[in-house]
């Protein structure tokens, strides 16, 4: 567990989102030595792993604290990587995911000065965007509480560059 002054003198902690493009095209010495030490969470999309194969990748100084990884299709699945002093709890997604459309996974971090909820999401291109945002909508009802801060991040193929109905859709659930 990690203590409140051990965070920073601003008392946060910083977040990286990456679409790793499959964790078996890497090595473990490339994981291991990508992520300066002032990252506090990993967020990675597409993993392209199944449980076991995910649960031994080794990310120094980290441990996988969340993930879901595709039941049937290839591909796909995010997870959260979180440095081994902070202290978290997990909420199960698997009942609000199914593969292509909603992938997802969630931590929950507590300390003196912040209760945040990070969440990382994929939505394959191919994925029904209506059911990832009816799901979407779903999780973000279970875990919402006045005093806790929720931060999604991921990948969900909407162009955001242009006007079109998918963007429009997503800004009217925040």
């Amino acid at each position: 567990m990690v203590k409140d002054n051990q965070m920073s003198s601003s008392n946060s902690i910083t977040i990286f989102h990456q679409n790793i493009c499959g964790f078996k095209r890497k090595t473990d010495e490339f994981i291991s030595s990508m992520f300066p030490d002032f990252l506090y969470i990993l967020c990675f999309s597409e993993h392209q792993l199944k449980k076991p194969e995910l649960d031994q990748i080794n990310v120094h100084g980290y441990r996988l604290c969340a993930a879901y990884c595709r039941q049937v299709v290839k591909r796909g699945g995010v997870c959260i990587f979180v440095k081994k002093k902070l202290k978290y709890s997990n909420t199960d997604l698997d009942k609000y995911c199914k593969d292509q459309d909603t992938e997802g996974c969630v931590l929950k971090l507590k300390s003196t000065f912040f209760n945040v909820c990070i969440m990382a999401v994929y939505r394959a291109p191919t994925g029904n965007f209506n059911l990832f945002l009816n799901r979407l909508d779903d999780i973000i009802k279970t875990l919402y509480k006045v005093e806790l801060r929720l931060i999604i991040c991921g990948e969900i193929n909407v162009h955001y560059l242009t006007d079109n109905d998918k963007k429009d859709n997503l800004m009217q659930c925040f």
